[in-house]
């Protein structure tokens, strides 16, 4: 067969067209000779006709152009055409958990939409916590970038070895010290502060706008920072003022004023309306370069885009007060207090008391206390200090409900209790009338005569009568009852109360009373305390500081430098070169403990509901439980460990046959949620009874003095050995050591080479 001419090939491949094309195709060029050579350049060309090199063959085209316009669909849209006498098979019913429009019935997404409405109002807030990208920005570029990286490194690590330790957080000193602890602590401080935040606005509702805020803690202004974020641009209450704690707290203080700077609601605003902490920072000016006061909503990695480098904070003028003490006479209507209750940790818990009574004199009514402490136990045992001391459990063992609490010591009025020996009317007098009058009434029921001087008067007068007994002008009308008000003391002024995240006023099951109780070796994992975890994006600056090996590797404590790093295996060493945090996640988990409080306003009818409710006690029906672990999922069942309205730690069972909505819920509930919704079987779980704690006191002071007999080992070790030089001292050697050195001839070779013009044979030290 002879071959085809390959310009021939080329040309029949070229021709080739599909057949439905064709068919198109065929009218069109029929209508193209009738209509003329200018109407068939009219005609539109079919989309998708032309390829990179000019081939038909095997592409898709359209023929919208050559539809009828009636047709059920046209190439872009499919019509809907009803069909006389046919039904469909099936109707699609609408979603329950969508509304007409589409939208979800209530929630943000599918899974809130599927939920019960109380238990998505009982949900906390427990999403994916993320700092803003200007404050993240800022704090790499602005702060962190003027430090060497390996002694930011270095001192962030002896902060977490210092926390792991102690357990305390130390106010940092140096400008080293204020980066470092920035660096290492911030961001998991901000995620903690923000999520109580977000719950104290929940539970407040819509109307929660506090128009008067003061921060305490340790860090840059973490609270304001959180508080700011969560209300948005528009948040502009009239005092905002922050107390970094510390003596030396200057360079916290800059860093405070920086970050601050980078937030909408910190602009000053001009005008007669200028805020009180505005006026004191009058002195200071605008910044003179625009460059450190840009924000950008994202970061980027062009350096070039923002100003690397310090800034000057004396040249910015923020809304927040940054002050040097806490005011004297001032009120709030809300206070954050972020890890600043105890800086001792052998001063548990007088500090404790002391810092929490300075707190309290400056909350007002109607105001909010929210207290944020890390996850440890000792952590929750200054906050379950600080709850009992406000509440006074112990007092009213008596009470149910969530009735709010006098506290004494902040009140103006405070009752006075006389003594013994000072009483008019003691407790003996009155069991003693009580005797009396139960003997009385033990005598008219069993209808005994009267005796002794009763008798007498009887036969002498005659018994009494009803009409005896009334007063001459009782008949008249003419007199009025008159009420005794006024002539009792006067009620207390101040009551708190808790709103989260404990669902009773009674004593904290949970809580032992000194925290070195979980320091006792075998016992930790008995030990339970009340901790949420909460989860925040990592954002670059903590990536870059927890590269290497330093900060990505165990540490082993009984090193000389407490890290191990001299002695780490080169394969491990080789492993983290350049390769960052082995299995490192974008996001981080904290645990943390908190208390938000609430002062009750102290006007007339306020006080006289309060008394009311103690008098009429009765179970607060808002009261939830609080879920304190992760439920645990099984089979047809969900176990909820919660801290009930009763006071006490329960189990509670939530089975598929309680019902479809319970158990669907249960099942998606989390950490640190409120259960609204119901139970099958609840078990509660028992305390730690008299005999135990004394156990564990004993166990306590046993391991104290084994803890101080080793120390006193340590300092004086004797030394056994059979060789006489292990007794030598090696700094007597060091003379003899230093003449070997200087007779040698190798030394005294390099010292004419250095051009040295002393004889060290000859010299005599003078």
């Amino acid at each position: 067969m002879p071959l085809r001419p390959l310009h021939l090939t080329r040309a029949l491949l070229g021709t080739c067209t599909p057949r439905r094309s064709l068919q198109h195709l065929a009218p069109a060029a029929a209508g193209e000779e009738s209509r003329g050579p200018e109407t068939a350049r009219a005609q539109p060309q079919l989309p998708f006709d032309r390829r990179k090199n000019g081939e038909k063959f095997g592409q898709l085209v359209r023929d919208e152009h050559w539809r009828p316009a009636g047709a059920a669909a046209d190439g872009r849209h499919v019509k809907s055409v009803a069909l006389a006498g046919e039904k469909p098979a099936y109707l699609e019913a609408p979603s329950p958990f969508r509304k007409a429009d589409g939208s979800f019935v209530h929630g943000r997404n599918s899974e809130e939409a599927r939920l019960d409405p109380r238990t998505l109002g009982a949900r906390v807030d427990s999403l994916v916590t993320q700092l803003p990208a200007e404050l993240a920005g800022v704090i790499g570029r602005n702060i962190l970038l003027a430090v060497l990286p390996a002694k930011l490194r270095e001192r962030a690590a002896q902060i977490y070895q210092s926390l792991e330790k102690e357990q305390i957080q130390r106010a940092p000193e140096l400008a080293l010290d204020a980066d470092a602890h920035i660096a290492a602590l911030f961001l998991q401080n901000y995620s903690h502060a923000y999520r109580a935040l977000s719950e104290l606005k929940q539970r407040v509702g819509p109307h929660f706008h506090p128009d008067l805020v003061l921060d305490i803690g340790y860090g840059p202004a973490t609270g304001m920072l959180a508080l700011n974020e969560l209300m948005g641009a528009g948040f502009a209450p009239r005092t905002k003022e922050a107390y970094v704690v510390g003596r030396s707290n200057r360079e916290m203080k800059k860093r405070a004023k920086i970050l601050l700077s980078r937030q909408v609601s910190e602009i000053p605003r001009g005008g007669p309306g200028e805020t009180e902490s505005q006026e004191t920072e009058s002195r200071e000016t605008e910044p003179k370069e625009t460059e450190p006061k840009e924000t950008e909503p994202k970061e980027t990695n062009d350096a070039g885009a923002h100003y690397i480098g310090q800034v000057d904070a004396s040249q910015i003028t923020v809304v927040t007060r940054l002050r040097d003490a806490l005011p004297s006479t001032k009120q709030y209507a809300l206070i954050i207090v972020n890890q600043a209750l105890l800086s001792r940790e052998y001063n548990f818990p007088k500090d404790v008391d002391t810092n929490l009574h300075m707190i309290l004199r400056l909350l007002k009514p109607d105001g909010h206390l929210v207290i944020v402490e890390r996850g440890n136990a000792l952590g929750f045992e200054i906050v379950a200090r600080a709850r009992q001391v406000m509440l006074r459990p112990e007092s009213h063992r008596g009470e149910v409900g969530r009735v709010p609490r006098p506290y004494i010591r902040g009140s103006s009025v405070k009752p006075q209790k006389l003594r013994k020996e000072d009483q008019l009317i003691t407790e003996d007098h009155i069991q003693y009338e009580h005797a009396l009058l139960q003997q009385m009434e033990n005598g008219d029921a069993a209808g005994a005569a009267p005796v002794g001087l009763e008798a007498q008067i009887n036969a002498k007068f005659g018994p009494v009568s009803d009409e005896d007994m009334r007063f001459e002008f009782e008949d008249t009308g003419d007199y009025d009852v008159v009420p005794p008000q006024g002539n009792g003391p006067p009620d207390v002024d101040f009551h708190l109360s808790v709103v989260a995240p404990c669902a009773h006023h009674a004593v904290c099951p949970l809580q032992l009373g000194d925290p070195k109780f979980y320091k006792i070796s075998g016992h930790q994992h008995r030990l339970q305390f009340c901790s949420f975890q909460q989860v925040v994006e990592r954002p670059r600056y903590t990536m870059e500081l927890k590269r290497g090996k330093r900060l990505a590797t165990l540490w082993n404590k009984d090193a000389e430098d407490g890290f191990g790093l001299k002695h780490m295996p080169k394969s491990t060493a080789k492993l983290l070169q350049g390769s960052g945090r082995p299995g490192g996640n974008n996001s981080e988990s904290g645990s943390f403990s908190y208390l938000i409080m609430h002062r009750a306003k102290n006007g007339p009818d306020d006080l006289r509901a309060i008394r009311d409710a103690r008098d009429h006690q009765h179970e607060d029906p808002c009261a939830l439980p609080r879920i304190l672990e992760t439920p645990e999922k099984v089979k047809k069942n969900v176990r909820l460990k919660v801290c009930a309205p009763s006071g006490n730690i329960e189990l509670w069972q939530v089975p598929r046959s309680v019902g479809k909505q319970d158990y669907h819920d249960a099942r998606k509930a989390r950490q640190g949620d409120l259960w609204a919704l119901g139970k099958k079987s609840a078990l509660v779980k028992s305390r730690l009874s008299d005999a135990h704690m004394d156990k564990l006191k004993r166990m306590l002071n046993l391991q104290r003095k084994f803890v101080v007999k080793e120390k006193r080992k340590q300092q004086t070790k004797k030394l056994t050995s059979r060789l006489e030089a292990d007794f030598d001292d090696p700094l007597d050697d060091l003379d003899s050591l230093a003449s070997e050195l200087e007779q040698s001839r190798k030394y005294r070779a390099k010292g004419k080479k250095a051009g040295f013009d002393v004889d060290l044979r000859a010299y005599d030290g003078k």
